[in-house]
């Protein structure tokens, strides 16, 4: 065979290969494409059978009875509202014309069958919102939804990254699964909600006074008063810590006396409710933890870590300098010293360190009456009481899963794993705090 010819053939198989290329990459394409709009198609196909149900069984025949009151008092039907719809265009929705807004909200399946909104997507923001910010028009690009993940977060108090940082993580973790599980999660969320209400900055309950702030509020306060006169105390109070202060006097003193004291857990939320003063956020230690270290990071704060186990402590400080690697961990102690004798000598170390925050975790009561017991001897900025805090970050214990926090069922999580010592508390401690709250709503006779 001649050169020519072979280069011929070599030419012939070159052009036959790239064209085979060109149509498997274009097949591909093409089956790419169909299945994109199959799934677009059966997932439209499934928002239709989820909204038609509860728009037959509820919408319906609300809206019958609503156009029964419009016969005998005049009252419409609907009110209208206009909101962001998908790509940022204004979308005019109809509303009952009721005054709950769970309520309203019950004729928004309609919506959902016509297309206009997502049965899972975004929150619902009013059209013209000024407080727009950067990102805010790609997410505008998705429509919004019945159920979503700022409703969950915002009703059990647990929304501490902020409205704009929930909607991105249902935007990037979004899929079929996870929207199911957001559709059961908003049915508990329901009995947690509250509507839009003016939320008191101290809430009272048995006459310890609660700083009721967001966790932004919450951490910005607390780090900024540091280095203003004495140590600052941070306490955080659940349901048992109220009925230790019942039976413990000298505790309910301390608590009294602790510059900031927050609302720690879903027990406390429901109580505060049931005395219609609702709390903006649930502020407990360990969710607080990771905004503190953020903040002492930027701001070249140094962290003491005094209490757990023998090597709880360590391993904790390890962990942060691996997470926070411009965070100072001026020294760590586990909390087994007695505490009469080795007081001085524990918080000598602590001054020597030069920490600005001191972490101490002892358990209820003891960290709190050993903080105030010590106060005034200890060179530090501020002073946290953080119970079991340093068994959940150094993986000690292993914290109860995000989707049990957002239906306010962390408690039972922690049950299962320590059944003997949990059950009294969980089952006989919290109905009785819910019985003394409402002593103390109905009967007035406090502590």
């Amino acid at each position: 065979m001649t050169s020519k010819r072979f280069a011929e053939i070599n030419r012939l198989e070159s052009k036959f290969t790239r064209s085979r290329y060109r149509f498997l990459a274009g097949l591909r394409r093409l089956s790419f494409i169909l299945l994109f709009h199959l799934t677009v198609f059966l997932y439209r196909i499934f928002e239709i059978v989820a909204a038609f149900m509860p728009f037959v069984i509820i919408s319906l025949p609300l809206a019958a009875c609503l156009a029964f009151r419009k016969l005998l008092t005049g009252v419409p039907v609907f009110k209208q509202s206009r909101i962001y719809g998908k790509g940022g265009g204004e979308l005019v929705i109809k509303l009952f014309n009721l005054s709950s807004s769970f309520h309203q909200k019950l004729f928004l399946f309609y919506h959902v069958i016509r297309g206009e909104l997502a049965i899972t997507g975004l929150s619902l923001r009013e059209y013209g919102d000024k407080n727009l910010v950067l990102g805010d028009g790609y997410l505008l690009a998705n429509k919004p939804g019945i159920f979503n993940l700022w409703y969950v977060r915002e009703s059990s108090k647990i929304a501490h990254e902020g409205k704009q940082a929930i909607e991105w993580e249902y935007v990037f973790r979004r899929n079929f699964i996870s929207d199911l599980m957001l559709m059961l999660k908003s049915l508990p969320a329901y009995f947690y909600h509250e509507d839009d209400i003016d939320f008191a900055v101290e809430v009272n309950l048995f006459d310890i006074i609660f700083k009721n702030y967001a966790m932004g509020e919450a951490v910005e306060e607390v780090m900024q008063s540091r280095g203003q006169g004495d140590p600052k105390t941070v306490y955080y109070v659940n349901p048992d810590c109220f009925n230790k202060m019942f039976a413990d006097h000298d505790y309910f003193n301390v608590l009294q006396q602790g510059d900031y004291v927050f609302p720690d857990g879903i027990g406390v939320h429901v109580g505060c409710k049931i005395l219609r003063t609702p709390l903006k956020e649930n502020i407990n230690g360990t969710d607080m933890f990771p905004f503190v270290c953020r903040m002492a990071e930027q701001q070249g704060f140094s962290l003491y870590l005094l209490g757990g186990k023998p090597g709880v402590a360590d391993k904790m400080g390890q962990r942060l300098q691996r997470d926070y690697p411009a965070l100072e961990v001026a020294g760590v102690m586990n909390g087994y010293f007695d505490q009469e004798l080795e007081s001085r000598e524990v918080v000598e170390k602590i001054n020597s360190s030069g920490a600005d925050l001191l972490f101490v975790a002892f358990g209820a009561p003891l960290q709190e009456k050993w903080i105030a017991a010590h106060k005034q001897s200890l060179q530090v900025g501020t002073i946290f009481g953080v119970g079991g805090l340093f068994d959940f970050v150094s993986g000690n214990i292993k914290r109860a899963p995000r989707w049990m926090r957002e239906i306010g069922m962390e408690w039972f999580y922690r049950f299962t794993r320590e059944p003997g010592r949990m059950w009294k508390r969980y089952f006989v401690g919290n109905p009785l705090f819910i019985l003394r709250v409402l002593r103390w709503k109905y009967f007035s006779f406090g502590k």
